[in-house]
């Protein structure tokens, strides 16, 4: 008798210690399940966080470059017979913060004046100079109508300069060639890509250039 109990609870207790093994194995498995599951949760998290960094930072790579190249074309604004160059560059950027597309809009203001003046004395039709810089303004996020302030600042500027004496050609050439030299070396000491540097001095060249035969022409007009 006293066996069959001792059998009867060896039994009972190896029952519950299989079903206590059995409650420890589930446990595990659910706790390990939940890892893994909490684990790809967790990598899908990285990965979205990473793409989506990817996209960040690939997105302002281009506007860098749009906005690089924007500045590039107002930089080189004498090379253009009008403003329609810029204006594409700035429809271009049309994602750039409006902020920094008005920044560059007064600090080239007084540019944009000296090229309508410029393109004036070439001959050049003031209304295709008038629409090709109000697309330019208005791309930049300025009212269209600034630049008709424009077309009058240069138009008062070219009578200003048609009324005062005329400047001694040597004077003139002298003057440019210093201007040029002191463009150049602020160019030189400026921090800047070496790819940019190289367009600006490029730049400065053609605007040498074309200096010196606006003045050639302007002289022989005078002489005839």
């Amino acid at each position: 008798m006293e066996i069959l109990l001792i059998l009867g609870i060896m039994a009972g207790g190896g029952w519950w210690l299989c079903k206590r093994f059995y409650h420890v194995i589930q446990s595990a498995h659910r706790q390990n399940q939940w890892q893994r599951q909490n684990d790809a949760v967790s990598m899908g998290r990285q990965q979205q966080q990473q793409r989506q960094m990817y996209e960040r930072r690939r997105r302002q790579q281009v506007l860098n470059q749009k906005y690089r190249a924007l500045q590039v074309a107002l930089l080189q604004l004498q090379q253009a017979p009008d403003f329609l160059r810029a204006a594409s560059r700035a429809e271009a950027a049309s994602e750039v913060p409006l902020a920094l597309r008005q920044r560059q809009y007064r600090r080239f203001r007084p540019k944009l004046i000296r090229h309508f003046v410029r393109r004036l004395r070439m001959g050049t039709d003031t209304q295709v100079l008038l629409d090709s810089l109000t697309t330019l303004v208005e791309a930049l996020g300025v009212a269209g109508f600034e630049a008709s302030y424009i077309e009058q600042a240069a138009s008062r500027q070219l009578q200003n300069r048609t009324r005062r004496p005329v400047e001694n050609f040597s004077a003139t050439l002298e003057r440019v060639q210093r201007e040029h030299a002191d463009r150049k070396a602020a160019l030189n000491q400026a921090n800047l890509e070496p790819d940019t540097k190289q367009q600006l001095q490029e730049a400065q060249d053609q605007q040498l250039v074309e200096s010196l035969m606006e003045m050639t022409l302007s002289n022989r007009g005078e002489e005839t």
